[in-house]
């Protein structure tokens, strides 16, 4: 039997390398990307919730992500002519075995998205609220002082994009102080 989401989330978290300083190393393995969005896909039941603030009190709605993306692939098998029951069964126990190129989809439609000028907010949770953006950075030199040979280089930058982040404390967590 395939591991559960929090098996996989909980075995990755827990192999994150550690410097000399003590600090986590965080790098990226698409290898360990496809096999927790695998088990993620596979979690039917997974539920998060989303927070928000209305009249000025903190409120958590659950949504469930992995019932909305099967949702989607009902829709492609009830356009193939699959009867509502058969859809019912398949998308309840249908095992996804195969995530190649998700990776490769979330990757380019959040970078495409932010690229046509907007932001990509990350659902909110009670504990973090943030964005993500690219700026543009125009073509510029500067001049620098060489680590090696301690003499005065030159650097030119060409036009390129950054990404920005956008992230500062939920409203509810902020009190002001007297």
């Amino acid at each position: 039997m395939a591991k559960s989401f929090q098996e996989v989330f909980d075995e990755i978290k827990n192999n994150i390398s550690v410097s000399k300083k003590g600090k986590p190393i965080k790098t990226f393995s698409k290898s360990d990307f496809d096999t927790m969005a695998k088990a993620f896909l596979n979690e039917i039941g997974y539920k998060t919730e989303v927070a928000s603030i209305k009249e000025g009190k903190l409120v958590k709605n659950e949504v469930f992500p992995v019932k909305e993306f099967r949702t989607m692939l009902a829709t492609i098998l009830k356009d193939f002519g699959v009867d509502s029951a058969e859809r019912e069964r398949v998308l309840s126990t249908y095992e996804i075995k195969n995530v190649n190129g998700l990776y490769e989809v979330c990757s380019e439609l959040i970078y495409k998205y932010i690229e046509a000028g907007k932001k990509f907010d990350f659902m909110p949770k009670s504990d973090f609220k943030g964005s993500l953006l690219l700026k543009d950075v125009p073509k510029a030199t500067g001049t620098f002082r060489d680590i090696g040979s301690d003499k005065e280089i030159s650097i030119t930058k060409e036009a390129h994009k950054i990404l920005e982040r956008k992230s500062k404390c939920p409203e509810h967590l902020k009190k002001r102080n007297k």
